[in-house]
């Protein structure tokens, strides 16, 4: 008996089996490493070393940088340029892009232009 088998499938396994032999990251493996860089923010913003969690009032907690920056976009109904959220903020352009990034990415924040955000 002979096996039916299609060339898309050899190829597909025969991809898989090279990027596994080689150590190179898929799509998948980049998605899953941004997810768990994303709990780990959130993990490190909610500890506070040398800090007790019963000493410390709620309303004294530390925003994250994402929803500092999320707040002065939304005091901006129309939209707000890189230039203003820097001079806000204070952040260098690096981290301002990657918390932009993000926040577009889940939704928080739209891209009106070019350089241009607002809150959705």
């Amino acid at each position: 008996m002979t096996e039916n088998t299609e060339l898309g499938a050899n190829w597909e396994s025969f991809v898989k089996m090279l990027l596994h032999r080689l150590d190179i990251p898929t799509k998948e493996d980049i998605n899953n490493l941004h997810t768990r860089l994303d709990k780990l923010e959130q993990l490190l913003y909610q500890k506070q070393p040398g800090a007790k969690r019963s000493a410390q009032p709620r309303a004294a907690k530390r925003k994250s940088a994402s929803a500092i920056v999320l707040e002065i976009i939304a005091n901006h109904p129309k939209g707000t340029n890189f230039k203003t959220i820097k001079a806000a903020t204070g952040f260098d352009d690096k981290k301002l892009r990657n918390i932009i990034f993000r926040l577009d990415k889940i939704g928080k924040i739209q891209r009106v232009n070019r350089g241009i955000y607002k809150k959705i």
